[in-house]
């Protein structure tokens, strides 16, 4: 029955994608497959471009003749009549290596005086066409898909993999979704997903998609998305390419802004040549050449399809400069306009990347459909909201019969026999038989695992998961009092409405004292739309006396207590973006003098090697923090909450409160701080960010060392984050009386470097930054300036930069002081940031 109801579908939906399909290869005379190759009907604005493998895949509307042109630099333009009579026809194609004679300077001189007269004239029109509507809505079709092959280069040197390559794609995946898409001027969106199905999820070799976070010890998350790293297009924000914007934001593609070629700076940064001149009907369109002038900088490379008089753009393919980006190997996107009620707007979106990972390519596939188009509507206030996405609570159980009835497009057939293996095994991928046997392999226990990564235990389908600490992670060879060992570990039950439990518990032994630490806990989000958690947490442990501190401080004696404790915390968002946190502790602490340490800690540590010498004491104490984001956007998905982050400053506050005589507390203080910090984009010139704080005790009737407001101290050559430590400071410094410390940091992102001939070729980068700090107490001000040259790698899927810079200081101790540091930061691929 049901077999014969999808039939029911598939025929009443036909009419929907009842183009003809025209798909082939295209090969040089070596056979080899040529991407990037532009297949398109003659005297049109509508074409494909080839993937990775050469192949190209073109709708046309109905049967007849067509004459199917197939350009690219340095090979033979080829233009070959194709009669479609068939809904699927095959056209392989092979291009001639061909090298254009050199045009006389007064063609060339005339072609480029045309082109910059058209984008000139496309400047001047830019405000109008970016003043077409207050709002629109749309319905948005999009379809993702990935094959991840042998690299045919690897595979050409060894005829092992043939068969690999021959056989098709090694793996697949498979994401499409139905949506309406909200947007008002100048840069507002909310989107609903309709239906999503996302067919990479039923296979055990894929990414799934999850969401998590870690306080840590601040009020506000941390979050993450471990979603599938290659899949660009995920919100309709992702692939808004608006070339009547001066700068375009793609920053899953570019982490840096990229110049519009008709931007107001568009000719600083692009040469522009005249293509060709063609018809479409009776609209005159100018094919405009769009030639970057930086080949390092964050810069289009492509060709824009202009209409005459109008001045509007009807088409344009363009690539962005390799070296822009730090994942994809190469990415081009087409995009076509159509009139619509009298505003041109954008009907269709592709976009076409590669992504190598080791010996593997993965060709990635997004179109986009753009339909029922409504302008200046009466939104309800509350439709532009800081929720930017969500999802129907339905959305994610729509059947075969829906997409097929939905789906406004031809699938190719590679997708459609992989939807139908996928759809076929659905129920047994949902099975507890085969979760379970996914659990046995991953619960499979291997030499690495128990010496090296930690042993993992999981049900998924009860949710639960065990996780013990490796062999190599629980010894402590540099343990306070020498050599340490010990084991911990923790045990997760996630729940269907996305409540979670965590247990979590370490402890290691010192055979040089002969003394057993640890400690335990126990967590349980009840509240996952607003982050709403209680944590418990107890052990007796040597504890940091300051946890941000130099890397030869952090690790000396001299900055260890013995701390008996235990504390209860609750968290939650209270309105969106305001996070607070709240935490009661009681804790016995006690000196480490008494105990005995190892020969090689006071060698390598020196005097920082000396414990701190104090009575012991207990101490109670409530701390309270509060942080803000302003109008933060975020997602709604699963009775999940997903941050987005926020364009304005973050301001955070907290308070301390040490509470005398309660179970024996011997302290009685107040303390509290205000920082500020924020991120600014300024385009095509760089990034900055800042920080500032300032803070004091109150009241100290009652307050030890320990608590302390701490400064960091610096180390010698390592070069720290400057948005949280100074470069040039003699010591750890603290203060019990007010003090002021600010920070800023700015990214050049190659608009200096990128520029010079030669030098460009390093990829080096320039970033600067400053620091101050006030001490009231010790009448004490520091400041501080530096530069450096920095340059990024990447290493299988790991990017990261590494810098050289020179610091300088002036404080009211000292003279001028100049010293050479060195510096690493890591990328995280899944916030698209660096850690400064």
């Amino acid at each position: 029955m049901k077999v014969f109801l999808l039939l029911l579908a598939f025929l009443f939906a036909s009419p929907l994608y009842s183009q003809y399909i025209l798909r082939g290869k295209v090969t040089n005379a070596s056979k080899e497959a040529i991407p990037g190759v532009r297949v398109f009907v003659e005297n049109t604005t509508y074409g494909v471009i080839t993937n990775y493998k050469g192949e190209y895949f073109l709708e046309l509307n109905a049967k007849g003749p067509y004459q199917i042109s197939y350009k690219m630099i340095g090979l033979k333009d080829t233009t070959i009549l194709i009669t479609i009579a068939e809904k699927n026809t095959v056209q392989h194609v092979s291009l001639e290596n061909y090298s254009e004679e050199l045009e006389t300077v007064e063609v060339s001189s005339r072609k480029i005086d045309v082109a910059r007269q058209v984008i000139k004239a496309m400047q001047d029109n830019r405000s109008n066409m970016a003043n077409q509507y207050d709002n629109y809505q749309t319905t948005t079709y999009l379809k993702t898909s990935l094959e991840k092959t042998i690299d045919t280069k690897i595979a050409n040197r060894n005829e092992k993999y043939d068969s690999i390559i021959s056989a098709g794609p090694a793996r697949m995946n498979f994401i499409e979704s139905y949506s309406i898409t909200r947007f008002k001027t100048p840069n507002s969106y909310a989107e609903e997903i309709l239906a999503q199905h996302d067919y990479a999820e039923r296979s055990q070799n894929n990414v799934s998609a999850s969401v998590s976070f870690d306080f840590g010890n601040t009020a506000a998350p941390t979050q993450f998305f471990a979603t599938n790293p290659y899949v660009f297009y995920e919100k309709v924000q992702d692939g808004d390419i608006n070339l009547y914007q001066s700068m375009i934001n793609i920053p899953k593609v570019s982490e840096h802004p990229i110049v519009s070629p008709i931007g107001f700076n568009a000719f600083l940064n692009y040469n522009f040549e005249l293509g060709e001149i063609f018809y479409e009907g009776t609209q005159k369109i100018y094919a405009i050449k769009v030639i970057p002038k930086f080949k390092q900088a964050a810069l289009f490379e492509g060709t824009l399809f202009i209409m005459d008089k109008l001045w509007i753009i009807k088409s344009f393919e363009l690539k962005i400069n390799k070296a822009a980006m730090p994942f994809f190997e190469d990415f081009t996107v087409l995009q076509d306009y159509d009139h619509v009620d009298s505003i041109w707007v954008p009907v269709r979106r592709e976009y076409v990347y590669t992504i190598k990972e080791g010996k593997y390519v993965i060709s990635g596939n997004t179109r986009v459909n753009h339909s029922k188009y409504a302008f200046n509507q009466a939104f309800d206030k509350k439709v532009f909201n800081n929720q930017i996405l969500s999802y129907s609570e339905d959305a994610f159980d729509k059947d075969s019969i829906f997409w097929a009835a939905t789906r406004p497009i031809q699938l190719k057939e590679t997708e459609l026999n992989y939807i139908h293996e996928q759809d076929s095994i659905d129920a047994y991928l949902k099975s507890e038989a085969y979760l379970d046997s996914i659990d046995r392999a991953y619960n499979k226990v291997t030499f690495w695992d128990v010496t090296l990564n930690g042993v993992g235990f999981r049900n998924r389908y009860k949710g639960e998961s065990i996780y013990i600490k490796s062999l190599l992670s629980s010894a402590k060879i540099f343990g306070v009092g020498g050599f340490r060992y010990g084991s911990g570990g923790s045990y997760t039950k996630k729940f269907d409405n996305a409540h979670k439990i965590k247990l979590k518990g370490d402890f290691d032994y010192g055979f040089n004292n002969k003394d057993l630490k640890g400690s335990g806990g126990i967590e349980y989000t009840f509240l996952p739309k607003r982050f709403g958690e209680i944590e418990i947490n107890a052990g007796d442990v040597y504890d940091l006396i300051t946890d941000y501190n130099s890397i030869l401080g952090t690790f000396s004696r001299g900055n260890y207590v013995q701390k008996r404790y235990f504390d209860i915390s609750h968290r939650i968002e209270i309105v969106n973006g305001l996070y607070g946190r709240a935490t009661l502790s009681y804790s016995d602490r006690s000196n480490i003098t008494g105990l005995e340490l190892s020969n090689w800690s006071d060698q390598l540590f020196g005097e920082l090697n000396t414990p701190v010498n104090f009575e012991r004491y207990k101490i109670a104490m409530l701390e309270v923090q509060f942080l803000y984001r302003f109008k933060q956007k975020y997602i709604i998905k699963k009775n999940e909450k997903q941050i987005v982050g926020t364009k304005y400053p973050e301001i955070a506050l907290t308070y301390k409160k040490g509470i005398p005589n309660l179970l024996d507390s011997e302290v009685n203080f107040d303390f509290i701080e205000l920082k500020v910090s924020d991120e600014i984009n300024l385009g095509n010139y760089g990034d900055s960010k800042w920080s500032a704080l300032a803070g004091s005790f109150v009241n100290d009737a009652s307050l030890r060392f320990i608590e302390h407001k701490f400064f960091r101290g610096s180390d010698r050559f390592f070069f720290s984050n400057p948005l949280m430590s100074h470069q040039l400071l003699d010591s750890t410094f603290n203060t019990r009386n007010p003090y002021f410390q600010g920070f800023f940091l700015h990214h050049f992102n190659g608009f200096i470097m990128n520029k010079i001939p030669l030098i460009n070729k390093l990829k080096l980068e320039i970033s600067t930054g400053a620091s101050a700090l006030i001490i009231q107490d010790i009448s004490y001000s520091h400041a501080e300036l530096f530069a450096g040259l920095e340059k990024k790698f990447r290493i299988k899927q790991q990017y990261f930069r590494v810098g050289a810079y020179m610091a300088t200081r002036a404080n009211s101790t000292d003279a001028l002081t100049y010293q050479f540091k060195i510096g690493i930061d890591f990328f995280n691929s899944f916030t698209n940031s660096w850690t400064y």
